[in-house]
């Protein structure tokens, strides 16, 4: 993919949460409230506010906010393919791909944790073997970053494993460098100016990232079964030959 094309597949996905308003900010509200629900519910009520319900909390927000992001791209999938869907598609992407998601969830918090914690190891011991590998680390964040943009697009459209679609993440990003860069930039500010203006968090952010990302994939496999299918011909008129 181009610049160009990175670009209008944006652009495109921009013009799905247009035209899906409704379906993208109600599907954006119910991930927040699932997501999230465990931590809100220790916060905002005063008899769950001890020690014993915050370690559930965070125990049981792994669940939940890997159920809602399966659930947010198994909805948001559908509009990009231009089927129908309804509400009660949040609940079957959610039955789908409960446990797959929050094992990938806890590994992409326990992988930035641990290449967090090997640049800080690496700033604070002064050999310069350590110095040299910190900005190894740093490309680490950014590759792990970049990786975890496709994987729940490879289980809503592949159905597959959590290792199979971290592999498979990790050859589509090798193999399409600039524009998964351009997707994990843009994805950067639209979670910064989330953060910064607080309400598209609530209402916008995690259904318009999901359609970015689902965009994004069917525009890169477009590429693969191109390739397959001239493969295939060849292979063909070889044994006609």
């Amino acid at each position: 993919m181009s610049f160009g094309q990175t670009w209008r597949t944006f652009l495109r996905a921009f013009k799905l949460s247009y035209d899906h308003i409704g379906k993208v900010m109600v599907t954006n509200l119910l991930w927040f409230s699932l997501g999230f629900g465990p931590m809100l519910a220790f916060s905002y009520l005063p008899f769950l506010q001890n020690d014993a319900f915050f370690f559930i909390a965070i125990v049981t927000g792994f669940v939940t906010m890997g159920g809602a992001v399966g659930a947010v791209h198994y909805r948001m999938n559908r509009v990009v393919l231009g089927e129908e869907t309804v509400l009660k598609d949040m609940w079957e992407g959610f039955r789908l791909y409960w446990l797959r998601g929050t094992i990938l969830v806890l590994l992409g918090v326990l992988g930035v944790l641990l290449l967090v914690f090997n640049i800080w190891f690496s700033q604070n011991y002064p050999p310069i073997l350590f110095m040299a590998l910190s900005g190894l680390w740093v490309w680490g964040i950014v590759f792990w970053a970049a990786l975890h943009q496709f994987v729940f697009p490879f289980l809503a459209n592949q159905d597959i494993g959590v290792i199979k679609a971290l592999k498979r993440s990790a050859l589509i990003v090798l193999d399409n460098p600039l524009p998964t860069l351009l997707l994990l930039i843009l994805s950067v500010v639209v979670v910064a100016l989330s953060l910064l203006f607080a309400a598209p968090l609530l209402i916008f952010v995690a259904s318009f990232l999901a359609l970015v990302q689902n965009c994004f994939y069917h525009e890169l496999m477009t590429k693969y079964e191109i390739e397959e299918q001239s493969n295939s011909v060849e292979v063909e008129g070889e044994d006609k030959e």
